[in-house]
Protein backbone atom coordinates (compact mmCIF):
# COMPACT_ATOMS: atom_id res chain seq x y z
CA UNK A 1 0.00 0.00 0.00
CA UNK A 2 0.85 3.61 -0.56
CA UNK A 3 1.85 5.87 2.26
CA UNK A 4 0.97 9.54 2.44
CA UNK A 5 4.28 11.43 3.01
CA UNK A 6 2.80 14.03 4.82
CA UNK A 7 1.50 11.94 7.89
CA UNK A 8 3.03 8.64 7.25
CA UNK A 9 -0.67 6.63 7.05
CA UNK A 10 -1.17 3.84 5.23
CA UNK A 11 -4.25 4.74 1.53
CA UNK A 12 -5.47 2.68 -1.35
CA UNK A 13 -3.34 2.21 -3.76
CA UNK A 14 -5.65 4.34 -6.10
CA UNK A 15 -6.11 7.23 -3.86
CA UNK A 16 -5.54 10.81 -4.69
CA UNK A 17 -5.64 12.02 -1.16
CA UNK A 18 -4.98 11.30 2.10
CA UNK A 19 -8.17 10.42 3.85
CA UNK A 20 -6.52 11.50 7.52
CA UNK A 21 -4.60 15.19 6.74
CA UNK A 22 -6.06 15.57 3.08
CA UNK A 23 -2.26 15.83 1.42
CA UNK A 24 -2.32 14.75 -2.06
CA UNK A 25 -0.95 11.09 -2.43
CA UNK A 26 2.01 11.19 -4.70
CA UNK A 27 4.92 8.40 -5.50
CA UNK A 28 7.86 8.04 -3.32
CA UNK A 29 10.41 9.30 -6.40
CA UNK A 30 8.30 11.72 -6.93
CA UNK A 31 9.38 15.56 -7.32
CA UNK A 32 6.36 16.59 -5.43
CA UNK A 33 7.42 14.42 -2.56
CA UNK A 34 9.57 17.38 -1.11
CA UNK A 35 7.14 20.27 -1.34
CA UNK A 36 5.04 18.54 0.81
CA UNK A 37 7.24 18.17 3.52
CA UNK A 38 7.64 21.78 2.76
CA UNK A 39 4.53 22.81 3.76
CA UNK A 40 4.22 20.40 6.82
CA UNK A 41 7.24 22.09 8.14
CA UNK A 42 6.18 25.36 7.69
CA UNK A 43 2.58 24.19 9.42
CA UNK A 44 3.86 22.72 11.77
CA UNK A 45 6.61 26.29 12.45
CA UNK A 46 3.14 28.22 12.00
CA UNK A 47 1.48 26.05 15.04
CA UNK A 48 4.01 26.70 17.36
CA UNK A 49 3.77 29.84 19.78
CA UNK A 50 5.86 32.83 19.95
CA UNK A 51 7.32 31.15 23.45
CA UNK A 52 8.08 27.67 21.87
CA UNK A 53 9.66 29.69 19.08
CA UNK A 54 12.11 31.22 21.91
CA UNK A 55 15.69 29.71 22.37
CA UNK A 56 16.73 28.61 25.89
CA UNK A 57 18.65 32.13 26.55
CA UNK A 58 15.42 33.99 25.38
CA UNK A 59 13.11 32.07 27.71
CA UNK A 60 15.28 32.69 30.85
CA UNK A 61 15.82 35.81 30.13
CA UNK A 62 12.07 36.65 29.36
CA UNK A 63 11.07 34.36 33.39
CA UNK A 64 13.50 36.72 34.90
CA UNK A 65 12.09 39.80 33.39
CA UNK A 66 8.69 39.44 34.07
CA UNK A 67 9.60 37.72 37.94
CA UNK A 68 11.36 40.57 38.26
CA UNK A 69 8.46 43.30 37.42
CA UNK A 70 6.21 40.76 39.91
CA UNK A 71 8.75 40.57 42.89
CA UNK A 72 9.44 44.46 42.49
CA UNK A 73 6.05 45.55 42.32
CA UNK A 74 5.04 43.22 45.39
CA UNK A 75 8.23 44.67 47.08
CA UNK A 76 6.81 48.25 46.13
CA UNK A 77 2.82 47.73 46.98
CA UNK A 78 4.05 46.09 50.61
CA UNK A 79 5.65 48.52 51.44
CA UNK A 80 3.58 51.37 51.06
CA UNK A 81 0.72 49.29 52.53
CA UNK A 82 2.61 49.12 55.26
CA UNK A 83 3.38 52.50 55.92
CA UNK A 84 0.23 53.87 54.77
CA UNK A 85 -1.65 51.61 58.01
CA UNK A 86 1.29 51.87 60.51
CA UNK A 87 3.61 54.70 59.30
CA UNK A 88 6.49 52.39 59.91
CA UNK A 89 7.50 49.30 58.72
CA UNK A 90 6.36 46.16 60.19
CA UNK A 91 4.90 43.22 58.59
CA UNK A 92 6.37 44.65 55.15
CA UNK A 93 9.76 43.13 56.47
CA UNK A 94 8.96 39.95 56.56
CA UNK A 95 7.15 39.79 52.28
CA UNK A 96 10.46 42.34 51.41
CA UNK A 97 12.81 39.94 52.22
CA UNK A 98 10.81 37.11 50.83
CA UNK A 99 11.15 38.86 47.51
CA UNK A 100 13.98 40.16 47.86
CA UNK A 101 15.86 36.67 47.98
CA UNK A 102 13.24 35.12 45.37
CA UNK A 103 14.61 37.97 42.80
CA UNK A 104 18.53 37.07 43.76
CA UNK A 105 17.82 33.32 43.06
CA UNK A 106 15.86 33.88 39.50
CA UNK A 107 18.81 36.06 38.51
CA UNK A 108 21.34 33.65 39.58
CA UNK A 109 19.02 30.96 37.30
CA UNK A 110 19.46 34.15 34.38
CA UNK A 111 23.00 34.21 34.05
CA UNK A 112 24.46 31.28 35.72
CA UNK A 113 22.49 27.94 34.99
CA UNK A 114 25.50 26.50 33.46
CA UNK A 115 27.77 26.89 36.06
CA UNK A 116 25.87 24.71 38.76
CA UNK A 117 27.99 25.22 41.28
CA UNK A 118 28.21 28.74 41.28
CA UNK A 119 23.79 28.85 41.05
CA UNK A 120 23.89 26.49 44.28
CA UNK A 121 26.94 28.17 46.11
CA UNK A 122 25.04 31.57 45.20
CA UNK A 123 21.20 30.27 46.30
CA UNK A 124 22.07 28.66 49.43
CA UNK A 125 23.76 32.07 50.74
CA UNK A 126 20.83 33.91 49.99
CA UNK A 127 18.34 31.54 51.42
CA UNK A 128 20.69 31.54 54.84
CA UNK A 129 21.17 35.38 54.64
CA UNK A 130 17.28 35.10 54.79
CA UNK A 131 16.99 32.98 57.49
CA UNK A 132 19.19 34.99 59.55
CA UNK A 133 17.10 38.29 58.81
CA UNK A 134 13.94 36.59 59.68
CA UNK A 135 15.99 35.56 63.25
CA UNK A 136 16.90 39.52 63.75
CA UNK A 137 13.77 40.81 63.03
CA UNK A 138 12.24 38.25 65.97
CA UNK A 139 14.97 39.40 68.46
CA UNK A 140 16.77 36.46 68.45
CA UNK A 141 19.77 35.12 66.54
CA UNK A 142 19.61 31.29 67.13
CA UNK A 143 17.26 29.29 64.79
CA UNK A 144 18.43 30.22 61.43
CA UNK A 145 22.17 29.79 62.49
CA UNK A 146 21.91 26.90 64.64
CA UNK A 147 19.46 25.25 62.75
CA UNK A 148 17.87 26.19 59.93
CA UNK A 149 21.47 26.86 57.56
CA UNK A 150 22.63 23.83 58.48
CA UNK A 151 19.92 21.82 57.44
CA UNK A 152 19.93 23.97 54.02
CA UNK A 153 24.00 23.45 54.18
CA UNK A 154 22.91 19.25 53.76
CA UNK A 155 20.34 19.81 51.68
CA UNK A 156 22.11 21.70 49.16
CA UNK A 157 25.65 19.75 48.93
CA UNK A 158 23.58 16.35 48.48
CA UNK A 159 21.35 18.31 45.64
CA UNK A 160 24.64 19.58 43.69
CA UNK A 161 26.55 15.67 44.55
CA UNK A 162 23.19 13.55 43.14
CA UNK A 163 22.98 16.47 39.89
CA UNK A 164 26.90 15.49 39.37
CA UNK A 165 26.97 12.17 39.80
CA UNK A 166 23.65 11.68 37.55
CA UNK A 167 25.28 13.97 34.84
CA UNK A 168 28.31 11.78 34.71
CA UNK A 169 26.64 8.63 34.99
CA UNK A 170 27.14 7.19 31.43
CA UNK A 171 24.29 5.44 31.34
CA UNK A 172 20.71 6.38 32.61
CA UNK A 173 18.31 4.06 34.12
CA UNK A 174 17.13 2.00 37.29
CA UNK A 175 20.84 3.48 38.98
CA UNK A 176 19.44 7.24 38.60
CA UNK A 177 16.64 5.65 41.19
CA UNK A 178 19.50 4.11 43.38
CA UNK A 179 21.68 7.23 43.80
CA UNK A 180 18.25 9.10 44.97
CA UNK A 181 17.82 6.34 47.15
CA UNK A 182 21.31 6.78 48.49
CA UNK A 183 20.87 10.34 48.83
CA UNK A 184 17.54 10.37 50.85
CA UNK A 185 19.14 7.82 53.47
CA UNK A 186 22.05 10.45 53.67
CA UNK A 187 19.66 13.79 54.18
CA UNK A 188 17.63 11.77 56.70
CA UNK A 189 21.15 10.94 58.42
CA UNK A 190 22.59 14.85 58.18
CA UNK A 191 18.72 16.17 59.21
CA UNK A 192 18.32 14.08 62.00
CA UNK A 193 21.83 14.68 63.12
CA UNK A 194 21.48 18.61 63.07
CA UNK A 195 18.40 18.67 64.76
CA UNK A 196 20.00 16.15 67.96
CA UNK A 197 22.68 18.27 68.08
CA UNK A 198 20.50 21.51 68.16
CA UNK A 199 17.90 20.31 70.81
CA UNK A 200 20.69 17.86 72.92
CA UNK A 201 23.61 19.17 72.15
CA UNK A 202 24.75 15.65 71.73
CA UNK A 203 24.76 13.75 68.33
CA UNK A 204 22.02 11.42 68.74
CA UNK A 205 20.72 8.67 65.83
CA UNK A 206 17.44 6.83 65.92
CA UNK A 207 15.17 6.98 62.90
CA UNK A 208 17.83 7.74 60.08
CA UNK A 209 19.21 4.86 60.79
CA UNK A 210 15.72 3.06 59.71
CA UNK A 211 15.88 5.19 56.55
CA UNK A 212 18.94 4.11 55.30
CA UNK A 213 18.51 0.30 56.41
CA UNK A 214 15.34 0.35 54.40
CA UNK A 215 16.77 2.44 51.67
CA UNK A 216 20.20 1.27 50.65
CA UNK A 217 19.40 -2.48 50.09
CA UNK A 218 16.96 -1.09 47.69
CA UNK A 219 19.45 0.52 46.36
CA UNK A 220 21.92 -2.31 46.18
CA UNK A 221 19.00 -3.98 43.98
CA UNK A 222 18.90 -1.68 41.60
CA UNK A 223 22.53 -1.32 40.80
CA UNK A 224 22.58 -5.07 41.05
CA UNK A 225 19.77 -4.88 38.14
CA UNK A 226 20.92 -2.16 36.44
CA UNK A 227 25.12 -3.10 35.78
CA UNK A 228 24.20 -6.86 36.36
CA UNK A 229 21.84 -8.55 34.80
CA UNK A 230 20.19 -4.89 32.65
CA UNK A 231 23.27 -3.32 31.54
CA UNK A 232 22.10 -0.33 29.93
CA UNK A 233 18.51 -1.14 30.53
CA UNK A 234 16.34 2.31 29.71
CA UNK A 235 13.66 3.08 32.16
CA UNK A 236 11.03 3.35 29.08
CA UNK A 237 11.84 -0.40 28.39
CA UNK A 238 12.13 -1.68 31.23
CA UNK A 239 8.39 -0.53 32.60
CA UNK A 240 6.87 -0.85 29.28
CA UNK A 241 6.35 2.93 28.88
Amino acid sequence: MKTCANCGVEVEENANFCPLCGEPVVDKHSGNVESIYIRKRERDEKSLTDYQRLSGLQKRQLFWEISGMVLITGILVTLLLDLFGSDRLTWSRYSMTVCAVLFINTTLIRFYSKNLLILMLGSLASVSALLIVLDVFTGQLEWGINLGIPLLAVAYILTLALIKIIGRAREKGLNIIAYSFIALGILSLGTEGVVSLYLENVLSLHWSLVVIASVFPGAAILFFIHYRLKRGTDLRRFFHI
